[in-house]
């Protein structure tokens, strides 16, 4: 009888850490490590100067105060990790663009400025934030002095008041100790019960904890901070989507490896069918096989929030089987093969689903067989492509295309002008599908009416 492999475990061991009963654990561990404190309805929020989406953050709070019984705690922090923004120029770019979107479609105020804030305005907006840490409205503060940078009009240095400029460097070095204590390492961050809520895209799940704690101050019963996904493919019938061209093609940049990509790709798929257009499946290698690192702490984030991310959306995660190295290799080996017989999509939902959900080894002729031939692929046939090497130059010409679009990490998406990075920006894609509904509609209606004159 084989022995156990460490890869034979780690499905297992995955599928307990992500166990709601885990996390729940988790939840009421820290809430009675913050009983005793009296800070049981205390969150703390890491903001950081460089980072737009800490501005629309800010923005966001006012909200949840008076909706729950919350408070919260800032903290000022400046550094960005090299080995956590592997593109820290077209991060920056993408992240203005980005927060910009987000805050329009909530009505709160985005970057506007035409360039990025030099370091001198940067370095005197941390220096204001970690002086207004100490005052009761911080967060009106704090909130005008991000609106202030990022709109590009400058203000004088204000005074710090009795913080000398050491203070001031103690507090940030605290602040980032803290950052890394609980275990993250990017602003735009808000930490409760164990759990991190990245901007304003997260807070549904932070209402979602409240309000299984009974914190909703009023009738509150469902989280509103949800408008990047709650819709999607909704409004495909109101609008005649089979009337839309069909040659325009969703095109979808996503990694085997990548959780986040497997998220993507179901929901792609779903709003593919919603509005009748065709998908284009693009894959890339993952960013540790281009040469790109991604820390434990990055991963271990990427995990715990891809759970909650595929609860909400009814898709099951958890019971992950790595596919780094020959699991993606295979993978992509057979891609030729599903596309020639119009199964690419069938054969790619199958095997995402495999290594995220159902700890299927596929780098094991096992595991990969059970993959190809639910997809409705020929086992026999599809093991002759595996040595075929071909895959890496559409996988480099795809890497080539994503970074056109200014975009690097997965899951990307593009159709027509738009293109975007996260399975949580496929909204995006749909604002430009309606576009061309709308277009289709009124020219039908133009048509018939026509007709009866």
């Amino acid at each position: 009888m084989r022995k156990p492999e460490k890869a034979d475990l780690m499905p297992w061991v995955a599928r307990l850490i992500a166990s709601p009963v885990t996390r729940r654990c988790r939840q009421e561990f820290f809430r009675l490590k913050a009983l005793p404190k009296g800070q049981v309805d205390v969150a703390e929020v890491f903001i950081n100067p460089r980072d737009p989406f800490s501005m629309v953050l800010l923005q966001a709070l006012p909200d949840l105060t008076r909706r729950f019984e919350i408070q919260f705690r800032f903290h000022t922090i400046w550094r960005q990790p090299g080995e956590m923004f592997p593109e820290p120029r077209m991060w920056l770019e993408w992240a203005i663009e980005d927060a910009g979107r987000l805050a329009e479609l909530y009505g709160l105020a985005g970057p506007t400025r035409a360039q990025p804030p030099t370091e001198a305005e940067l370095t005197a907006c941390r220096n204001q934030l970690l002086a207004a840490e100490q005052s009761a409205d911080y967060l009106q503060q704090a909130t005008d002095h991000l609106k202030a940078l990022w709109h590009g009009r400058t203000e004088a240095p204000a005074s710090t008041g009795e913080d000398s400029t050491l203070k001031l460097e103690q507090r940030l070095e605290h602040n980032e100790q803290r950052l890394v204590e609980l275990g993250h390492y990017q602003g735009g961050m808000v930490h409760f019960r164990g759990e991190w809520f990245w901007g304003v895209d997260r807070l549904d799940h932070l209402e979602g904890l409240l309000i299984r704690e009974g914190r909703a101050r009023d009738a509150t019963t469902v989280p509103l901070w949800d408008r990047t996904w709650a819709r999607l493919g909704l409004d495909a019938r109101a609008l005649e989507a089979s009337h839309l061209a069909r040659d325009q093609a969703l095109e979808v940049f996503f990694s085997i490896r990548s959780p986040y990509s497997y998220l993507g790709l179901e929901r792609a798929v779903m709003l593919a069918k919603a509005w009748n257009i065709p998908l284009q499946l693009r894959p890339v290698l993952p960013m540790l096989m281009r040469g790109q690192s991604v820390p434990d702490t990055k991963k271990w984030y990427i995990f715990q929030d891809t759970k909650r991310e595929a609860r909400k959306l009814g898709l099951p995660y958890g019971s992950v089987a790595d596919p780094l190295g020959a699991g993606v290799e295979r993978c992509y080996a057979l891609f030729d093969y599903a596309r020639s017989i119009g199964r690419e999509i069938d054969y790619m939902r199958s095997y995402a689903q495999a290594v995220n959900a159902e700890g299927i080894r596929s780098e094991t002729d096992a595991g990969l067989r059970t993959i190809v031939e639910r997809a409705g692929l020929d086992w026999q046939k599809a093991k002759r492509f595996l040595a075929d090497q071909s895959w890496r130059d559409w996988a480099e010409l795809n890497r080539k295309a994503m970074y056109e679009n200014g975009l690097w990490g997965v899951p990307s998406f593009r159709y027509g002008k738009v293109s975007c990075w996260g399975q949580d920006r496929l909204w995006l894609v749909e604002e430009e599908i309606k576009k061309g509904a709308e277009v289709s509609s009124t020219q039908r209606a133009s048509v018939q009416q026509q007709r009866r004159d």
